[in-house]
């Protein structure tokens, strides 16, 4: 089955591929609701129909206003969720069929701020999670020491996460997302509070080393143009979550303030359809 599914994608060189997706969660009830009609439940729509296809080693961004569907996206492509319709594959395997060879190729390094045990040093947060990923020492501990190392962490290897700063945090979630050496990384707003020189310093590292120097397939939701015209090679433009747009940078005149305008014109086109 692996041999199959690994075949698949070398041959049509698609690693991502989600078809007429949609995701409903159901809202919660108060209790009076819950006893007058126990069995009627009411549901919000994030995504609506979405078609993407995302190929072996690109890097892909995700705009759109909050809101939009943009976290639930990242959620069902790495088989966090299963979409209400339609199908999401990933290397070959279906999200639903195949989550755990799913989440064997996809690294996750979501923008939570309590997503680590703070009382516990940097290295002993990657050993704990690697252990939850079945990685077995001492590869695990020598994974561990070449990641910290890759994201400029070696030297606060010991120290406490709560000692980290936001800059460091993030690194250290990149480290996590690559213990598994996941064929995927999905970023959700890798630089979200960061000051100017630190996430100039991580989209380096993004770009220099993740995607140039190892080659993953990058999904990376962010509200910053600059940065998206920076890393990625292909916008997706999301809007009360449909795709209403995706485009190359490559094919976008002016740089950041070409990609601004042409994200403007696609909100606005957007709001004229839903008046």
């Amino acid at each position: 089955m692996n041999n199959s599914a690994d075949s698949s994608t070398a041959a049509t060189g698609t690693m991502i591929a989600l078809e007429s997706v949609t995701m409903r969660y159901p809202l919660p009830m108060r209790y009076r609701q819950l006893l007058l009609a126990p069995l009627r439940r009411r549901y919000v729509t994030a995504l609506r129909g979405v078609n993407l296809e995302v190929r072996a080693g690109e890097c892909v961004g995700i705009l759109g206003p909050n809101g939009a569907g943009k976290t639930t996206l990242l959620k069902v492509i790495g088989g966090l969720l299963y979409p209400s319709e339609g199908s999401v594959a990933v290397g070959g395997y279906d999200t639903c069929r195949d989550n755990p060879a799913v989440r064997r190729q996809v690294g996750f390094v979501l923008n939570e701020e309590r997503s680590f045990y703070w009382r516990m040093t940097g290295m002993q947060n990657l050993e704990f999670f690697g252990a939850l990923d079945n990685l077995a020492n001492p590869y695990l501990r020598r994974r561990a020491t070449e990641l910290l190392e890759l994201v400029g962490l070696n030297y606060a290897a010991g120290s406490r996460v709560s000692d980290y700063s936001c800059g460091m945090r993030q690194r250290l979630a990149i480290a996590r997302g690559l213990l598994a050496e996941p064929a995927v990384l999905i970023l959700d707003e890798p630089t979200k509070s960061l000051d100017p020189l630190g996430a100039a310093s991580l989209r380096s590292l993004i770009s220099r080393e993740l995607h140039a120097g190892f080659g993953k397939t990058l999904v990376i939701a962010t509200h910053h143009i600059a940065e998206a015209m920076e890393l990625c090679e292909k916008i997706v433009i999301l809007s009360g979550g449909r795709i209403v747009d995706c485009v190359y940078t490559r094919d976008i005149p002016g740089g950041a303030n070409g990609l601004a305008g042409h994200y403007r014109q696609a909100m606005e086109q957007t709001e004229e359809t839903r008046c």
